[in-house]
């Protein structure tokens, strides 16, 4: 379960980041998370709740916005979403396309903290 070791990591940035700021209560954490990172969203969110006991985020909700794999067909020289279990295949003209554009983020967007 990769998600604690996720979860730490991001903890940890929004830890320094808020010391930096003299912030000492984290209310919600919004990230980003794409479909090809293999991050499970209910693992990751029980996992925030374990690592975030008795720090500056805990009771803090995490809202995880969740971005969808997109690839770039060189064949119809645009930019397709793949149905799910196609892997890569364009799903207009099937061809392979392994140029992901999207899909794989694991991005930190904001935190709201305490007044």
């Amino acid at each position: 379960m990769h998600e604690v070791t996720v979860a730490l990591s991001l903890l940890e940035g929004i830890q320094t980041a808020a010391s930096d700021k003299g912030v000492t209560r984290v209310c919600s954490v919004q990230i980003r998370v794409g479909a090809l990172s293999g991050i499970v969203r209910d693992a990751l969110l029980f996992s925030w709740d374990v690592v975030t006991a008795q720090t500056i985020c805990e009771g803090s909700r995490l809202q995880i916005e969740e971005v969808p794999l997109v690839v770039f067909c060189e064949r119809c020289e645009r930019e397709r979403k793949p149905r799910p279990g196609t892997g890569l295949l364009c799903p207009d003209c099937g061809t392979v396309s392994p140029k992901i554009v999207q899909g794989r983020e694991m991005q930190l967007i904001s935190m709201e903290v305490a007044a």
